[in-house]
């Protein structure tokens, strides 16, 4: 026979999840303020020297992204060639994680 949840157990199942989900959501601009003033993120301007320095060309795109591992930028740049080129550095090294070439 199967026996429903206490009132508290759901409370708190209820309250995990909603931090996962905040967890999860979005970045806006207060957040990545508060990264960058916190050290826990390099600033742009120096990832995408990191970037330039993988893949020389002209920033189409960067995005910061919150990782089970940690906060990586996605950053899309077009080279000489027309061609896209998508890195994934980590935002608090700069230290390319993925490149979609390699």
């Amino acid at each position: 026979m199967h026996k429903a949840a206490p009132a508290s157990t759901i409370g708190i199942i209820a309250l995990l999840l909603t931090a996962r989900l905040a967890a999860d959501g979005p970045l806006d601009h207060d957040d990545v303020k508060r990264l960058r003033e916190s050290g826990q993120i390099l600033p742009m301007s120096q990832v995408l020297e990191a970037a330039y320095r993988l893949q020389p060309g002209q920033l189409v795109e960067a995005e910061l992204e919150r990782e089970d591992d940690g906060y990586h930028y996605e950053i899309k740049i077009l080279d000489a060639a027309g061609q896209i080129h998508e890195l994934e550095l980590d935002a608090a090294s700069a230290a390319l994680i993925h490149d979609s070439d390699r």
